[in-house]
C-alpha cells in the first residue's frame, strides 16, 4: 500500500497507536500479507477519534473490500452500534460476510452486494458518519447520496483522496491515472469550496479528507 508522507514518519506515528484488539490485529496483518487495501493504521487511528467524539451510532460505508474497516469501526463504536456496507465485488463480499461472522457482528454489519452509484439510493435511514473508500473517480456521487443521509453534524470521510501524490503535482501523474486525478481534484475543490461543508484534507495514509456537513 502506498503512503504519501515518508516511511520513517509513518514508522513512527504508527508505533504510538497500541494495539486493543489481538484478534483484530492478526486480521490486519492477514490482509497486508495479501496486499488488500485496507485502511492505514494511522487512519484507523483517526477514525476511531471521530466515531468517539461523534459518539456515533451508525455508519454507512462505500466499499468494504474483505470487511476489516467495517469490523474496525463497530469495534471503536459503543455496543449497539451499527455499520452499512456496500460492495461491489461478489468475490469480497462474500469474503466480507465470512469474517464479520467469524468477528460474532451479524448482528450489527449489514453488507450489500452491488454498485454502490445504484445501491445507495436504496439504503433506509439516516447516519452519523460516511466512509469512502471505494472507485475514486466516483467520489463525487458517493459523497452526494453520502450526504443526503447524514444526521445534522454528521461527518464524511474520503479515504484515499491524495492518491500516491498524484493530486498534489502533475509530476506523479501516470497517463493510465489522468481521468482519475482530474476527478479527485474537482472532488476536492467541491467539498472544499461549498459553504454547506467544511473540509480538512490531512496527510494521513494516502491522504484523507473529513468533511463535516453543516
Amino acid at each position: 500500500m502506498d503512503n504519501i508522507n515518508r516511511e520513517y514518519i509513518d514508522t513512527y506515528i504508527q508505533s504510538l497507536i497500541k494495539y486493543e484488539d489481538e484478534k483484530l490485529e492478526k486480521f490486519r496483518q492477514d490482509c497486508l500479507e495479501r496486499n488488500l487495501p485496507i485502511i492505514h493504521k494511522e487512519v484507523g487511528q483517526f477514525i476511531k477519534l471521530v466515531i468517539n467524539r461523534l459518539e456515533a451510532r451508525s455508519i454507512i460505508e462505500v466499499g468494504t473490500n474483505v470487511g476489516y474497516s467495517s469490523i474496525f469501526m463497530v469495534n471503536a463504536m459503543k455496543p449497539g452500534g451499527r455499520v452499512v456496507t456496500l460492495e461491489r465485488s461478489e468475490k469480497f463480499y462474500d469474503e466480507a460476510l465470512k469474517n464479520i461472522k467469524s468477528f460474532g457482528l451479524e448482528e450489527q454489519i449489514q453488507v450489500h452486494l452491488g454498485d454502490a452509484v445504484e445501491n445507495l439510493d436504496n439504503i433506509a435511514g439516516t447516519f452519523d458518519m460516511a466512509f469512502i473508500d471505494a472507485a475514486k473517480s466516483y467520489y463525487r456521487t458517493f459523497f452526494d447520496k453520502c450526504c443526503r443521509m447524514m444526521k445534522p453534524g454528521g461527518m464524511i470521510l474520503s479515504d484515499n483522496v491524495l492518491y500516491q501524490g498524484m493530486i498534489a503535482t502533475d509530476d506523479l501523474v501516470v497517463r493510465r491515472k489522468k481521468t482519475l486525478v482530474r476527478n479527485m481534484r474537482n472532488y476536492l475543490e467541491y467539498i472544499s469550496n461549498d459553504d454547506r461543508f467544511i473540509t480538512s484534507v490531512l496527510p494521513l495514509g494516502d491522504g484523507l479528507a473529513v468533511t463535516l456537513i453543516k
